[in-house]
């Protein structure tokens, strides 16, 4: 009987040791939204680790998963690094808040300088910030990059939660709908 209880204890560590690696594996795979969930499921066991703290907010962040963010950016700060991967993090987290609060409640970002990234968020929120079209209830963008981008930026619902949505268009053909 001792022996069936050790083995049985032995086992479950060794799955619980394994899941930071499957999270990273899940994440090399493309599988954005499964490492995301995998790792808001067992963050206790890796918290301390913040190589796979940035992992399963990586995950997140590529899943649309935003405000998932929150957490791992109070435990990243022992590195560089971690505290590079906080700070962008954040950033992200605070333009998609203030593009909330401009679709919603028509709040100005004119003024704000924030800085920016390739994250299509930032995008969206330094786009907006230059050209708030008000009065328009989707707002429509073009990638600064390439004229074969565009973007349709506006209000939804989720759950019943006060969201924003964001439609990627190439030549006018829905690529990409993302609502964080």
């Amino acid at each position: 009987m001792t022996k069936t209880l050790l083995f049985c204890l032995i086992f479950v560590n060794i799955l619980h040791a394994d899941i930071p690696i499957q999270m990273y594996q899940l994440y090399q795979k493309g599988e954005y939204a499964e490492s995301c969930n995998l790792g808001l499921l067992h963050f206790k066991e890796f918290e301390f680790n913040e190589a796979y703290v940035s992992i399963y907010a990586f995950s997140c962040l590529k899943a649309d998963q935003i405000d998932r963010l929150n957490t791992p950016m109070m435990v990243l700060s022992q590195s560089s690094e971690s505290r590079a991967n906080a700070s962008y993090f954040s950033m992200l987290v605070m333009q998609k808040k203030l593009l909330l609060q401009a679709l919603y409640d028509n709040y100005p970002l004119k003024s704000l300088k924030f800085p920016t990234s390739s994250h299509l968020i930032s995008k969206l929120f330094t786009l907006y910030c230059n050209h708030p079209q008000p009065g328009n209830s989707i707002k429509e963008y073009n990638d600064f990059t390439n004229n074969r981008i565009s973007y349709k930026l506006y209000p939804t619902l989720l759950n019943g939660r006060k969201t924003i949505a964001i439609d990627e268009y190439y030549d006018k053909i829905l690529t990409l709908h993302h609502v964080y």
